[in-house]
């Protein structure tokens, strides 16, 4: 049963109890009060802990998010060598002719800066995207534990008028 139709339950059980004449006081069966509170009671535990995994779970997408960035980084970083070693390839087998190794150097310098670039720029990009998905996960977890915050506060004030009124009948 969840927290909101427990309390929800609390105030019907309020509002449909009898009223003592000449007073502003309600009469309440203590044993549903009793039971409703104890439900309460075994309830916050499990909505707490819902709210925890919420949390670990976008940690685990953090983790996953920065995982994908450091191989995609990888990726790109092995790519760039790769494309370094074949203009350096390029320009060994130019070196009889100076334009061709003119062209050669020109061309591996703009290839790399290029990769670098395009490394630097995905790198970017993923980290972004990791900050997103962080920034979202924080936010939804924020909503939980500012509706959990919620729901406890208004369950304590249930109860503690419930009290109140409890003593107040005697």
């Amino acid at each position: 049963m969840e927290i909101d139709n427990i309390l929800e339950e609390i105030e019907n059980l309020v509002a449909s109890s009898n009223r003592v004449p000449f007073v502003d006081k309600v009469m309440i069966d203590d044993v549903e009060l009793f039971r409703l509170m104890d439900v309460l009671r075994s309830e916050l535990p499990r909505e707490i802990q819902d709210a925890y995994d919420i949390v670990k779970r976008r940690d685990d997408i953090i983790q996953a998010a920065q995982a994908e960035a450091d191989r995609l980084l990888e990726g790109a970083k092995r790519e760039a060598t790769q494309t370094v070693e074949q203009a350096k390839s390029y320009a060994q087998k130019a070196v009889e002719e100076s334009e061709i190794v003119q062209q050669a150097k020109a061309q591996e310098r703009q290839i790399m800066e290029q990769t670098m670039a395009q490394a630097q720029q995905l790198k970017t990009e993923t980290e972004q995207y990791a900050a997103d998905l962080k920034s979202s996960a924080e936010s939804y977890a924020d909503q939980v534990f500012n509706h959990v915050i919620e729901s406890v506060g208004d369950a304590l004030q249930a109860v503690q008028q419930a009290k109140s009124q409890l003593n107040d009948q005697r």
